[in-house]
């Protein structure tokens, strides 16, 4: 029974190291599996990072190219806002030029009055002074030119008048018609920016859905550190 003592411990410490062998070799394979796992996670982080650098980027482009047709849609309502005003001192000529026909048209027509009177008064002394005809018919037909002529410059005149009155009413119809266009380009940059701004907010609770994006809206403002309504 003494005999079998070191044998009986040759063969628990073979078994210990065997066991042992074991356990080392299932250390190895679950080391090499959290190795692998852990560089699966790292490359998953890495890829993670690389997709939120790329929506980053392309969120920066978004707003960069919101930004840049803002900016054009303002310098065409300025462009806009120039010729209502260019046209609007266009207007103020022509309707100088129109007071002046109007007081022309009216100082040609006392003329006439005075010209029809002439000639009235001139027709009751040729049957006064039979003697003066010949003198008081080469007045009244001298009279009757000048009656003539007047009517020419007043038809003139009047056609002149006519003319000008068309293109006042044509330039109020140009200006009706830049009214409505700026009211549009007005709607339209309305439009772009609270679209921009819906989609610029999709993005970022697409990205970060944890984050509360309630209080967000772009009729609202920051005041000391705090989002409240916009007073406008």
């Amino acid at each position: 029974m003494a005999e079998d003592l070191p044998s009986l411990v040759s063969k628990a410490v073979k078994d210990s190291l065997k066991k042992l062998q074991e356990e080392n070799s299932e250390l190895k394979e679950s080391n090499l599996m959290i190795r692998a796992e852990a560089e699966n996670l790292t490359c998953n982080i890495l890829m993670n990072e690389m997709e939120h650098l790329r929506l980053e980027d392309a969120l920066d482009s978004e707003l960069r190219n919101t930004r840049k047709e803002a900016s054009d849609l303002r310098q065409k309502l300025h462009l806009q806002l120039q010729e209502k005003i260019d046209l609007e001192s266009k207007l103020v000529p022509l309707r100088v030029k129109v007071a002046d026909l109007e007081a022309a048209r009216k100082a040609e027509a006392s003329k006439v009055e005075r010209i029809e009177k002439r000639s009235a008064d001139r027709e009751i002394l040729l049957g006064k002074v039979e003697v003066d005809r010949d003198k008081a018919l080469a007045e009244l037909s001298q009279a009757r030119e000048e009656a003539t002529k007047v009517a020419a410059e007043l038809a003139q005149a009047r056609g002149e008048s006519k003319k000008a009155t068309e293109e006042l009413a044509r330039a109020h119809e140009e200006k009706e018609g830049l009214k409505n266009q700026i009211h549009e380009l007005e709607q339209s940059v309305a439009q772009i920016l609270t679209s921009g701004f819906e989609a610029a907010l999709e993005q970022m609770s697409c990205q970060y859905p944890e984050l509360d994006l309630s209080m967000l809206s772009i009729c609202n403002e920051v005041v000391d550190g705090k989002i409240v309504p916009s007073e406008d």
